[in-house]
């Protein structure tokens, strides 16, 4: 089947606007990116483009997978909000506080693990 004009002009066009670039692995490396792509869910070369044209080659997660993270530490900060509530109204109930310091120690790691979450989001090995 012959390619026509029209096919030929098309494909110098797109010649010029794009290029091409091939990569050779190693079994372990392509595991690995493979790997990663799955996690973010991209496929290899998604996520290759992503780690070449993104700055500091760090790729950027899609915004599904970020607001379904996102929903369940609101999820759970509602829960711990709402048991802390609890805490101090059995704390007003009897005039004291329970645990005091369990509960800021509980509270600071969730602070921690939100930061984590987040640097991991904006970091992402």
């Amino acid at each position: 089947m012959p390619i026509t004009d029209q096919r030929k002009a098309y494909n110098r066009e797109y010649g010029e606007r794009v290029h091409r670039v091939s990569v050779t692995l190693t079994p372990e490396e392509y595991s690995s990116l493979k790997r990663d792509a799955k996690e973010l869910g991209l496929r290899p070369t998604s996520l290759a483009r992503e780690l070449i044209v993104s700055p500091k080659g760090t790729p950027s997660t899609p915004p599904e997978i970020i607001q379904k993270e996102l929903a369940e530490i609101r999820f759970l900060l509602r829960n711990t909000a709402n048991n802390i509530n609890q805490i101090a109204h059995y704390s007003n109930t009897i005039k004291r506080l329970v645990d005091e310091n369990g509960l800021l120690l509980e509270v600071q790691k969730m602070e921690q693990a939100v930061f984590a979450w987040v640097e991991a989001k904006r970091h992402p090995k």
